[in-house]
């Protein structure tokens, strides 16, 4: 059998055994752990003993050599040894209570502490040094006990006066500090005892580790250990070091570790079987809901899962079969949703496509005609949009009552509409079928007790003529409706060519911002003269754009396309940005004029206008105005947004002028309220002025116009001298026109303007001549 570790009876015994295991090595570890540390505890208690104990094993062998020198302090022969200072018997009878006493050294010091004899004899001289601090305080306490070093070997050593009755010597004797003690401490408390005797680094004599059992065991083996100074003289120290070996602290836990290891091994096979027979019960039902749930996955809907036998597993058959009916359900729910649109249940763009592509594939001649509800966002805002969803709908039903079962009518995005018409009719069949749909789409249409009247752009294209791939004839279906759009609804045949106008507007939107930053865009200004004082007071700023592949692009082209693509304030911001380095180079080289500007109709009525001109404005000194110079129609768009913006700034200095006056939609009453500080007579005016009586009755009424409300009047577009003196003459104010210069870089101004200075004169002078030479 294939173990396969993700199956439900496999997890469950996983689960099942995972559970147990964590159980039991949960217990054991805690069991073992608490175990140990009691161990380690306990033996650390035990070193404390074993401590105790040899203080007291110590105390016990001073207490008794006392009892010795005591009783032969009192001994008269010893005395009468001392007072004639017999030193054979002094000798045999130190000896004699040292065998009593079972000590290993007997000394027998003059009054004064000076060593006389000692037993054994050492080959070294006789010396007190070594018995020097016991001495010290027996002369204060009357006897006293405490270790010494004698040979480099540490003893227990007892110190008593003899009196007779006054003090003639001082009766020593002591027990030598050996394995013999290490073994009587290790064997009443069961810890290896070791004293050591060493002099700094140098190990001058050690028992070894000593055992209960009077063996000597390694250092190494030691599991617990502690260390202490006994005696510490003249640079030598005696240490013992009590330790205890790890068999001897951890053989209890050994032993548990041991039995809890068996009950583990025992406890994991017992569950294991449990875990496989209640598996073994639970995964049959499992896997066969399992294997329903696989055939419903895979679209097979006539089964049924069987009952189950078991409580949980019944209502989970159920379920699964309300699942299955459900499931049935919304994947034909979805089915539809994924091929239809959700407001006018017409097929959408994806199916559309899919039948165009097969089509397009199949050969066939298809005619692809895209409607669009004109003025749709007018609806929507004056209606809102659940009304204008339900206009949606009305055009959708209206569409597809109009059109035949052989076309192919979806809605493809927003309120656009498309029609696949399969047929090799020619223009006039096909505007005839055009017209059949149109006529009952554009009833009018009553809702909320409101009459609206539809009107539809319609774009036509045909396949293959038109386009040989899909995304062609799509492309070109929007170009025939923004066309029919333009042409206030009527229907529009694609034509060849226009596919290229449109790349050419999208390769201009799509480069405005790379020619921003890659320098492609430049200003160049054309000055204008005060005609009274022959001065140049002011330049207008405009923009080139030399396209590294579409070579130099008209401003009035890319201009709207930034407009229309939402690029324009970049592209302001880039001249404002433009202007004010060139007014600081002209101001740092002695010349001081003005700048006009244009303003689009889209920037007027934006908000964030005056935040973008604010640096060209604080920048700029009284006399070098700002022009900001914009059309009449521009204000239409949004006037009262437009007056506020145009008002606050006129407010931080700027003048505001209106261009183009007097063509398209001029107006005395927006002229009140825009209240300008010039008018800009329109070059179409300007032209032919000397000539055309009709251009100069206009021309004149503008200029009285003009001054008679207080404004500055400048005429553009004067490209000869009979224009340039008729408006002398008039009394316009300003001219600006290539009779006076074509426009030119910024850094060809500042000579420019210095020459015309010079021959300014020539200008007064010869205003009324045939011919002013410049």
């Amino acid at each position: 059998m294939t173990l396969r570790p993700r199956t439900f009876r496999n997890q469950l015994m996983i689960v099942l055994l995972g559970f147990v295991l964590l159980a039991e090595l949960t217990v054991t570890i805690a069991i073992l752990h608490r175990t140990y540390n009691q161990r380690v505890s306990q033996a650390h208690d035990t070193l404390q003993v074993a401590n105790r104990v040899l203080d007291r094993v110590l105390n016990l062998r001073a207490e008794q050599l006392l009892a010795t020198v005591s009783i032969l302090t009192s001994d008269y022969g010893f005395k009468s040894a001392i007072a004639t200072q017999d030193e054979p018997t002094q000798r045999t009878v130190l000896r004699n209570f040292g065998d009593r006493a079972h000590a290993d050294l007997a000394t027998l010091a003059a009054p004064s502490g000076e060593l006389t004899t000692q037993v054994p004899r050492t080959d070294a001289d006789l010396s007190i040094e070594p018995f020097n601090n016991v001495l010290e305080r027996a002369r204060r306490l009357g006897r006293a006990s405490g270790l010494v070093m004698v040979d480099e070997r540490p003893y227990q050593y007892v110190i008593a006066p003899v009196n007779a009755p006054r003090l003639i010597a001082w009766v020593g004797m002591g027990f030598l500090v050996d394995a013999n003690i290490a073994r009587n401490v290790a064997s009443v408390t069961g810890v290896n005892v070791n004293f050591i005797v060493h002099e700094g680094e140098r190990e001058l004599f050690s028992t070894g580790p000593q055992n209960q059992h009077g063996d000597v065991s390694l250092e190494g083996d030691a599991f617990l250990s502690e260390r202490h100074t006994l005696f510490d003289a003249d640079g030598r120290q005696l240490d013992v070091a009590l330790s205890l070996s790890r068999q001897t602290v951890l053989s209890p836990y050994y032993d548990l570790a041991s039995s809890l290891s068996l009950v583990f091994v025992v406890t994991i096979g017992f569950s294991a079987l449990v875990a496989i027979a209640l598996a073994r019960r639970l995964s049959q039902p499992v896997r066969e809901l399992s294997e329903f749930a696989e055939s419903v996955a895979a679209g097979q809907y006539h089964e049924t899962p069987g009952a189950q036998g078991i409580g949980e597993f019944d209502v989970l058959s159920d379920a699964l079969n309300d699942m299955q009916i459900a499931v049935r359900q919304r994947e034909n729910r979805i089915r539809h949703q994924a091929t239809h649109d959700a407001l006018t249940g017409l097929p959408n763009r994806n199916v559309v496509r899919d039948v165009l592509y097969r089509q397009m594939n199949d050969g066939a001649r298809v005619t692809l005609v895209r409607f669009a509800l004109h003025g749709f966002s007018r609806i929507n805002s004056a209606l809102g949009y659940k009304l204008g969803d339900e206009v949606l709908k009305t055009v959708a039903g209206r569409l597809k009552n109009a059109c035949t079962m052989a076309h192919t009518l979806g809605r493809i995005e927003g309120n656009d509409f498309l029609a696949l018409i399969e047929c090799s009719a020619d223009d006039d069949e096909i505007d005839a079928l055009v017209d059949r749909i149109r006529a009952p789409v554009e009833q009018p249409l009553y809702l909320q007790h409101t009459s609206i009247q539809l009107l539809l752009d319609i774009g036509v294209v045909r396949v293959p003529d038109h386009a040989n791939d899909i995304e062609s004839a799509w492309r070109r279906t929007v170009i025939a409706r923004d066309a029919s759009r333009q042409r206030r609804c009527a229907t529009f045949l694609y034509q060849p060519g226009m596919d290229e106008a449109h790349q050419r507007e999208l390769t201009i939107i799509q480069g405005i911002v790379p020619g921003i930053e890659q320098g492609e865009m430049s200003l160049v200004y054309q000055p204008k003269m005060a005609l009274a004082s022959a001065r140049i007071v002011q330049a207008e700023a405009l923009a080139r754009w030399n396209h590294p592949t579409l070579g130099p692009i008209s401003p009035d082209e890319f201009i709207q396309l930034a407009e229309r693509s939402g690029q324009i304030r970049l592209v302001t911001e880039w001249v404002v940005k433009q202007v004010c380095r060139d007014l600081a180079h002209w101001h740092a080289n002695g010349l001081s004029i003005g700048v006009a500007i244009n303003l689009s109709a889209d920037e007027i009525a934006q908000s964030e206008l005056e935040a973008t001109l604010a640096p060209l404005l604080e920048q700029c000194r009284t006399s070098e105005k700002i022009t900001l110079e914009v059309t009449e129609s521009a204000l239409l768009r949004d006037p009262q947004t437009a007056l506020q913006n145009l008002r606050a700034l006129q407010a931080r200095g700027a003048r505001i002028s209106v261009d183009d006056f007097g063509t398209g939609y001029s107006s005395l009453a927006q002229l009140k309220r825009l209240a300008p500080d010039e008018l800009k007579i329109d070059k179409s005016f300007v032209f032919g002025l000397a000539e055309t009586p009709a251009d100069q009755f206009i021309v004149d009424l503008i200029i009285d116009l003009g001054h008679k409300l207080g404004l500055e009047v400048v005429a553009e577009g004067i490209e000869n001298a009979a224009s340039w003196r008729y408006l002398t003459h008039r009394g316009a104010d300003l001219m600006q026109g290539y009779f006076l210069s074509r426009p030119m870089p910024a850094d060809a101004m500042i000579a420019w303007v210095g020459e015309h200075d010079a021959n300014r004169a020539r200008w007064l002078n010869h205003a009324s001549d045939p011919q002013p030479q410049q």
